[in-house]
């Protein structure tokens, strides 16, 4: 069985949403969204920026068209407002970054066997400092998170397990850049924490393994739901 953050998160979001999507194979009725759709172009972008050997904004921006996905737009007023919030965060992005410097690693892909299951991921970055030590950072072109947020992240913790277990690499720095307004928060994991989040998620993907009813569970993104027409709680929102 693989698990990723995606999964994993969407199973501690809503049992029910994780049936559907996975056991139930409804990933179809999932529509492509427009932010969804921005951010694979961001990253995308980001990733084949900086392996060319000039980096000039125009660079930049072109490799943002080169590679635009065009899918989940109401029509080209929409597609056109969420490609100028695109060219203005990389716009920010490469006047306030470092863009001549030599990434250890861009999209680096990791598959590591824990105790009944196979964790996998892809990580944006890995930059060696000038100490030695290395500094994972992940893109994101959603709203920015707290700090709190930041240092409690699963996802951050599942990164650094990933990268030291496929790579050898223990990262000193974990820093998230949150292109929507150009700022960063760095956090770190002791190796009591990552025995902490390992224990974790091996509980999680157990209950995973071992649950006979996948209850609905309410959160901050069912109305963003796809599934929504399906679930007992939207339905009995509506009847109220």
């Amino acid at each position: 069985m693989k698990i990723s953050h995606f999964k994993l998160s969407m199973f501690l979001e809503c049992p029910l949403k994780y049936k559907f999507y996975y056991l139930d194979n409804l990933k179809e009725q999932c529509k492509p969204k427009p932010y969804h759709s921005m951010g694979i172009s961001v990253h995308d972008a980001l990733e084949k920026f900086f392996s060319q050997p000039q980096r000039s904004l125009d660079v930049l921006h072109n490799l943002l068209r080169k590679h635009w996905v065009r899918q989940g737009y109401s029509g080209r007023t929409e597609e056109r407002e969420w490609g100028l919030k695109a060219l203005a965060m990389l716009t920010n992005f490469y006047h306030s970054s470092d863009v001549h410097t030599q990434p250890e690693m861009m999209e680096a892909s990791f598959e590591i066997e824990l105790e009944g299951f196979i964790l996998n991921g892809r990580i944006d970055r890995v930059d060696k400092l000038s100490d030695g030590s290395y500094e994972l950072i992940d893109y994101k072109t959603g709203n920015p998170m707290t700090q709190e947020e930041v240092d409690s992240d699963l996802q951050m913790s599942i990164y650094w397990l990933g990268l030291y277990h496929q790579h050898n690499i223990a990262p000193k720095k974990l820093t998230f850049h949150f292109l929507k307004n150009n700022t960063t928060l760095t956090t770190e994991r002791s190796l009591e924490q990552i025995e902490e989040r390992k224990g974790f998620i091996k509980k999680a993907v157990t209950e995973m393994k071992e649950t006979e009813e996948f209850k609905p569970r309410l959160n901050r993104f069912c109305y963003l739901c796809d599934f929504a027409l399906l679930c007992p709680l939207f339905a009995n929102r509506e009847r109220e």
